[in-house]
């Protein structure tokens, strides 16, 4: 099985990065407070203009649990509902892998859907951090 973080070189085969364009690593960053089973909907996470981003991998740390929901480059969800954080197991060492990797064009966005599952009420919130693991992929030339 072929490892969706690592480049293509390193696992032995050709880049699938189309003629005329440059892959850079990037990561987009969305943290977030969550009081007690409150439901964030429509989060953005803006991507930069000058270059589309690929997303391929997620890590994310957090006070306590959540329930989280994304939608693609298209603003199609990638789950009919909330997926709770329990179910995607990821470290900083060993990221939960998005594959096949999902598309956001130049200046979209990550659209979030999130909500606190951890029962935190009158005390500190849930706060956390996703990380969104890929490449930003530039034209070369004009």
């Amino acid at each position: 099985m072929l490892n969706p973080l690592a480049p293509p070189s390193v696992q032995g085969v050709n880049s699938n990065t189309p003629p005329g364009y440059v892959d850079i690593a990037f990561n987009y960053v969305f943290n977030f407070s969550l009081t007690s089973q409150v439901i964030l909907l429509d989060q953005p996470v803006s991507i930069l203009t000058e270059a589309d981003f690929l997303w391929r991998g997620l890590v994310f740390n957090s006070t306590g649990a959540f329930n989280v929901r994304f939608q693609d480059g298209q603003q199609f969800y990638l789950s009919s509902a909330l997926v709770n954080s329990q179910n995607l197991l990821a470290t900083a060492g060993d990221p939960f892998p998005i594959f096949p990797e999902v598309f956001y064009p130049a200046a979209g966005r990550i659209t979030i859907d999130i909500q606190d599952n951890s029962g935190a009420s009158g005390g500190s919130p849930n706060a956390g951090q996703l990380l969104f693991i890929g490449v930003s992929r530039f034209r070369l030339g004009a």
